[in-house]
């Protein structure tokens, strides 16, 4: 750590000092405020602003164009549908000002690129950021509140929720975050860490009873046992100990799987007749919410009706229905109503919903190449550091655009800063998965 931090001191400019500082407090900064995080990535969005003009900085910059080209064509469509905006005020910033997640990656991959000291950095921020906010969380389990006076969470079962308070977003800031910190533990051959880290991570997902978190940390096991050695015997130690937790509170795993099966229709309920005899996407609410965007989509179907414009639309529609009389969910037989919200709850019947049609297919293409290339990986089994790192830093990608369960909103900055931050990561290591080189942490 004392030869990083001589490094840092004596081999950059103040302009790189202060994009360093900004980057390594961003993780920690987002679990406790959203507003400073923001602030953090907009002004990191700035410095590449200025990098970019700098002769020396050309070829680092010039490695990413593709990546840049698929970004501003997304952009380009964000623009196109503010100018076809339902409410133009609603969606001016977040659409005109959307680069800034873009550049604030940028600003990560360009801190790898240039100093080989700046991996073992970002790697430090995150396991730190993790430990504080799993100590926390700890203190908050035991204590009945946090270090901040935040209490517990109750709603049937407690739940731990940290420097998030009453949001519940531990668990999806810790599973949104764990593709990038098993990225680096590959990148620099720590992967005998890994399995600890997994299952650390699982067991706090697990008591913040996010069932969302819960279902994309399951999908990061299934591609973690696809690649890793003693396959069965991690799998058999994994199962005794969320198995030891649910026996433990059988509150949480009537929460976790029969009020989720009782969501879906697959069990009958006596508190919602509308659930009995009728399978539901994930529940009757979030299907109302799916078909409702589904109308949006009809009436909108190039352009979209604009960033962050769902709650309006949706009740000028019901307004509608009301004075005319109509139903727009007929077609659906199913005792569904439109129902509005600030977002579907629906990543890609978001996307098509505000951006139309184009920007669906660009963030679906991304998904697919994505998931794609993991499975490729998984059958050459072909394992060096670097390609397992890729392969992992490509499940943020996967996660952060699965389509089969409810998500929080696109264009929301939490989840546009969340998904962003490892995509510099992401650039950084996509340039170089062909190479068979190993990065140690003692350099």
């Amino acid at each position: 750590m004392k030869i990083i931090f001589t490094q840092f001191v004596n081999k950059t400019n103040n302009l790189d000092k202060l994009l360093i500082t900004l980057t390594l407090f961003f993780p920690f900064l987002l679990s406790i405020s959203i507003f400073i995080a923001d602030l953090f990535a907009s002004i990191s969005a700035l410095i590449i602003l200025c990098l970019f003009f700098f002769k020396e900085n050309k070829k680092i910059f010039s490695k990413i164009k593709s990546e840049a080209y698929f970004f501003l064509i997304f952009y380009l469509i964000i623009l196109i549908s503010l100018i076809f905006s339902s409410s133009f005020e609603n969606s001016f910033l977040p659409s005109f000002f959307y680069f800034r997640y873009f550049l604030f990656a940028v600003g990560v991959y360009y801190l790898l690129e240039k100093y080989s000291f700046f991996s073992n950095m970002i790697f430090y921020s995150l396991i730190l950021s993790f430990s504080v906010i799993a100590t926390d969380a700890l203190i908050q389990l035991i204590f009945k509140k946090n270090i901040l006076g935040y209490r517990l969470g109750f709603d049937g079962t407690i739940f731990i929720t940290s420097f998030f308070d009453q949001e519940k977003k531990l668990g999806s800031y810790l599973v949104r975050f764990l593709p990038m910190i098993l990225g680096l533990c590959f990148f620099f051959d720590f992967k005998k860490y890994s399995k600890y880290i997994v299952l650390f991570v699982g067991i706090f997902i697990f008591l913040s009873s996010e069932r969302a978190a819960l279902f994309l940390y399951l999908i990061i096991l299934f591609f973690y046992f696809c690649i890793i050695k003693n396959k069965i015997k991690i799998m058999a130690i994994f199962l005794l100990i969320f198995s030891i937790v649910f026996i433990i509170n059988p509150k949480r795993s009537y929460k976790i799987i029969d009020y989720t099966l009782q969501q879906f229709g697959f069990i009958e309920t006596y508190w919602n007749e509308n659930y009995n005899n009728k399978i539901r996407y994930y529940s009757k609410e979030h299907e109302d919410l799916s078909l409702t965007a589904i109308v949006i989509i009809k009436n909108n179907l190039l352009n979209g009706n604009g960033v962050k414009t769902f709650h309006k639309t949706c009740s000028l529609y019901k307004e509608e229905e009301k004075q005319k009389g109509i139903n727009y969910l007929e077609f659906s037989n199913r005792n569904n109503k439109l129902v509005c919200s600030t977002h579907p709850h629906n990543t890609y019947l978001q996307i098509f919903s505000e951006i139309g049609i184009f920007g669906f297919l660009l963030v679906f293409y991304l998904f697919i190449k994505s998931l794609f290339t993991n499975f490729k990986i998984i059958l050459k089994k072909n394992y060096n550091n670097i390609v397992m790192s890729y392969y992992f830093i490509n499940l943020t990608i996967i996660i952060n655009l699965f389509p089969l369960i409810p998500s929080g909103n696109f264009f929301n900055n939490w989840l546009s800063l969340i998904l962003f931050y490892p995509l510099g990561f992401w650039l950084f290591i996509n340039k170089r998965k062909n190479e068979k080189i190993i990065y140690r942490n003692d350099k």
